[in-house]
């Protein structure tokens, strides 16, 4: 593997227990997917991957304690990581089988764990037809 591959840049973001910020979250993996020269498809698709992953994790946290959720953008030269994971406890699983299936459906690669106190769901999205130039 050349070692451009195994290079990556992060970007680690915080945020509270709050839907107004999904926004912000859409905003900025708009931002770093379009500097990676993904497509406008690809851009939307992640757009729309992002908010709905932030949305199953904030109606999962329970809001009563100080909790957030922090977001990790990894880029590499040919995919773009997203690992979205919380801070805090979590309700009951929540009836949001439509939400995963529409980030599946996004998304190249979705991952989800739950370990019952915390919870992170990972999103890859592969180029399709152009490379990340630094």
């Amino acid at each position: 593997m050349p070692e451009k591959d195994r290079e990556t840049e992060d970007i680690e973001l915080s945020f509270p227990v709050n839907a107004a910020y999904v926004s912000a979250a859409r905003l900025t993996a708009s931002s770093i997917a379009n500097r990676m020269n993904f497509s406008v498809d690809e851009i939307e698709d992640v757009k729309a991957g992002v908010s709905e992953a932030c949305a199953y994790i904030i109606r999962r946290l329970v809001t009563s304690q100080r909790s957030g959720f922090r977001i990790l953008f990894q880029m590499k030269h040919s995919e773009l990581r997203i690992t979205i994971e919380t801070d805090g406890s979590l309700t009951e699983p929540a009836d949001d089988g439509m939400s995963l299936v529409m980030i599946k459906a996004l998304m190249d690669e979705v991952a989800v764990r739950d370990c019952g106190e915390r919870i992170s769901i990972t999103l890859v999205k592969v180029h399709k037809t152009g490379l990340f130039e630094r």
